[in-house]
């Protein structure tokens, strides 16, 4: 019984071990082709005979993933309903990640000081009321320069005083998305709401991330430029290291 004491010590090392040798450009490289290639396959060979049997959340994701010509360039994981009691570490290399720093989740946040005042003549939102944000789970969203980027895409015409950003309630966020906590994924949401995605996750090596599935036991991953360009997010520098 006392080895066992050591095992999660060891894992870590491993998983450090491994990350290291992913952040090498040949490596780094290698892991991009492996993942594309299953990608490929599992599209092929797995996704459609599975889909049917998935839950609606799951569903939801891979219709917007087919619309917008991902499915195959993307993977899904089913995870053990143990998950989130997992550390990080775990978590990643249950699912070959290269790294923690590789999984992602995407938060809505709300705008409490936004008026319908806001609204521009022809009815759109000078500013946002909902922004989603992609943030790896090693950061936190820093809500002071959030406030200061979304202000800034209407070239600051609307005060500062009218921009306070926190965490949207779970029944709202599942009303405009679709999904419940801990399945939130940019992609496939019934709403369509501005996303950004942290500067942070652009520095990932390889480019890769992890983020929720539409459902709480699966889990989306792709190709980090590829969520950019296709959903056409914004990326802006509002994260910083969790404490």
């Amino acid at each position: 019984m006392a080895g066992d004491d050591h095992r999660p010590v060891a894992l870590l090392k491993v998983g450090q071990q491994i990350s290291q040798l992913l952040g090498t450009a040949p490596v780094s490289a290698w892991y991009l082709a492996f993942f594309a290639a299953e990608s490929k396959r599992e599209a092929r060979d797995e996704i459609e005979q599975k889909r049917s049997q998935w839950p609606a959340g799951v569903q939801q994701v891979l219709e917007e993933l087919d619309s917008i010509g991902m499915t195959t360039s993307s993977r899904i994981f089913h995870v053990p309903s143990s998950y989130y009691e997992w550390p990080l570490y775990q978590r990643a290399l249950s699912m070959c990640a290269p790294s923690p720093a590789h999984l992602c989740k995407m938060v809505v946040m709300e705008n409490k000081r936004w008026l319908p005042a806001h609204r521009k003549a022809d009815g759109s939102q000078r500013i946002q009321q909902y922004v989603g944000v992609v943030v790896q789970y090693v950061q936190a969203v820093n809500v002071s320069r959030m406030a200061d980027y979304v202000r800034a895409l209407d070239g600051n015409v609307v005060a500062r005083r009218h921009f306070n950003f926190r965490l949207l309630d779970e029944q709202t966020a599942r009303e405009l998305t679709g999904f419940t906590k801990n399945s939130v994924s940019p992609v496939g949401m019934r709403q369509k709401i501005p996303l950004i995605v942290c500067a942070a996750i652009q520095r990932l090596q390889p480019p890769v991330l992890w983020v929720g599935g539409g459902d709480v036991d699966f889990k989306l991953a792709m190709p980090v430029q590829a969520l950019i360009d296709s959903t056409q997010n914004m990326v802006a520098d509002i994260s910083d290291p969790a404490q």
